[in-house]
């Protein structure tokens, strides 16, 4: 019960995650398309994007495994 739990929180984390960070990378993109903002908001946009696409990854895979989000190994 306690891996489904710590399963259920990094998921959680995971979802939290993309929700922190991709919708201002996107309306990042949608401004700069929309000649609102210079060319160049593309690169703090893209490095946003990434690393939240990279922690939701990790958490993903914690999620898989019942590991807690703050946690190295299984309980």
């Amino acid at each position: 019960m306690i891996r489904f739990a710590d399963g259920l929180n990094s998921g959680l984390a995971a979802l939290v995650t993309l929700l922190i960070t991709l919708p201002p990378a996107w309306f990042t993109h949608v401004a700069v398309w929309a000649d609102l903002a210079p060319s160049w908001a593309y690169v703090p946009a893209a490095g946003l994007a990434g690393i939240g696409l990279v922690l939701a990854f990790a958490f993903g895979r914690k999620a898989l495994r019942g590991i807690a989000p703050s946690r190295d190994r299984a309980r």
